[in-house]
């Protein structure tokens, strides 16, 4: 698993989503206390409504929820728990792996215990604690189906005492870990931290979660998973995100977020690709109205970062000074030169002959006055240049000048 860019800001969040994990969960008594977010079994539902999905509650190890050993009619065999020390809530299951010898696979549901199936919709009905922030939700899951949360709006979720994550089980791709059939997972964060605040942000793979980092923050304002995987099989990762998140990236325009490959913008790494896919609303787009989804597809594993930031700016191209030049007046001249896409700021230097007389950095407009006299009667240049996050232009061809 990777560790890169997992500073002390980093999540270091329990991911007890599938396979073995679940097994040691049931296996292993836990000291995790109860927490606020509980389950609303009669709302919760796995393909048709009215079937509980799953029940937590006794027998089962402290602070963590199951069902009893043999299942009911109607309730899913499932498994999910509370951590308060790093406020978060896990859950997950799947239909091939056996919990405990002699009883049902993870994920065989209804009276007639058949596998829970790629593709079957859920609808999990969670209740918390009003004020109670959501921070981002991580999920095992199928990508192309629906995936919500309502109340989508951060505010909104924040005050609520109650949300619904739409989602459908996952067939996973392969991994390092291997391919076990259909499966569901859920991480959701309930921080107080501002370090792990992403405001609602939704993480969705279909790449298996035992392979899978819960997103991280990095110093460049990057967030995204990191995971592992068998090289020649193509696995999905989406970000969905808030407006209101995406500026604390410092990205105030969405359309100007790229994916990245660790610190490589997918534009330069074979066999990965990046997309737009717009900004969900009720009546389109399967994901939660206002917020913008992205998704970077892969298919050349070891052990990667999978990001979603800002967009790298091209660098400024070469600048074109205006004026002075030829004979002029004044000894303190105004330097003029004309806008350059992508510039932040301009620098302008002024020469005699080789010896650097003036220079001027961090300009934002399209001119610059002298700050002090420049000598008369004698031929002068200059040049000017634009610089942006990613670095500086090239300096304009210099113009000649003489002061009478």
């Amino acid at each position: 698993m990777v560790r890169r860019f997992l500073s002390a800001r980093r999540l270091r969040l329990p991911v007890a989503v599938v396979g073995t994990l679940l097994i040691a969960l049931l296996l292993a008594p836990l000291a995790l206390a109860d927490g606020p977010i509980t389950w609303v079994p009669s709302d919760s539902t796995y393909g048709e409504p009215g079937t509980a999905f799953v029940a937590l509650g006794a027998p089962a190890p402290p602070g963590m929820g199951a069902t009893a050993a043999i299942p009911a009619p109607g309730v899913a065999y499932g498994a999910g728990f509370w951590d308060a020390t790093a406020e978060v809530f896990a859950m997950g299951f799947m239909s091939q792996i056996p919990m405990v010898p002699g009883l049902p696979t993870v994920g065989q549901t209804d009276l007639s215990l058949t596998p829970l199936a790629a593709g079957t919709p859920l609808k999990l009905v969670f209740t918390k604690a009003a004020m109670q922030r959501v921070d981002m939700i991580a999920m095992l899951a199928d990508p192309d189906a629906l995936v919500t949360v309502v109340p989508a709006d951060p505010a909104a979720l924040t005050a609520a005492t109650s949300f619904t994550v739409y989602a459908s089980v996952a067939d996973p791709v392969q991994s390092a870990s291997g391919d076990s059939g259909a499966a569901f997972g859920l991480i959701i964060d309930c921080s107080s931290l501002a370090a792990r605040d992403y405001q609602g942000s939704i993480f969705v793979t279909d790449m298996h979660w035992l392979d899978i980092q819960p997103p991280s923050a990095t110093a460049t304002g990057v967030a995204g998973l990191s995971a592992s995987g068998v090289n020649g099989v193509e696995a999905t990762f989406d970000g969905i995100f808030a407006p209101a998140f995406l500026a604390t990236m410092g990205i105030t325009d969405p359309t100007q977020v790229q994916g990245y490959v660790d610190v490589t913008a997918t534009t330069g790494w074979a066999n990965a690709t990046f997309t737009q896919l717009g900004v969900g609303d009720e009546a389109g787009n399967p994901w939660p109205a206002g917020s913008y989804k992205y998704r970077l597809t892969n298919s050349t594993w070891s052990t990667h970062n999978i990001m979603f930031g800002r967009r790298a700016l091209a660098l400024p191209a070469k600048a074109v000074g205006v004026s002075p030049k030829g004979l002029i007046t004044g000894t303190r001249p105004t330097f003029k030169w004309k806008r350059v896409a992508t510039a932040k700021t301009y620098e302008v230097r002024v020469y005699r002959g080789t010896r650097l007389l003036l220079r001027k950095t961090g300009a934002t407009a399209l001119y610059w006055r002298a700050s002090r006299a420049l000598p008369r009667g004698v031929y002068l240049t200059w040049k000017v240049r634009g610089s942006n996050a990613t670095g500086l232009g090239s300096f304009s061809t210099a113009l000649k000048f003489k002061i009478r």
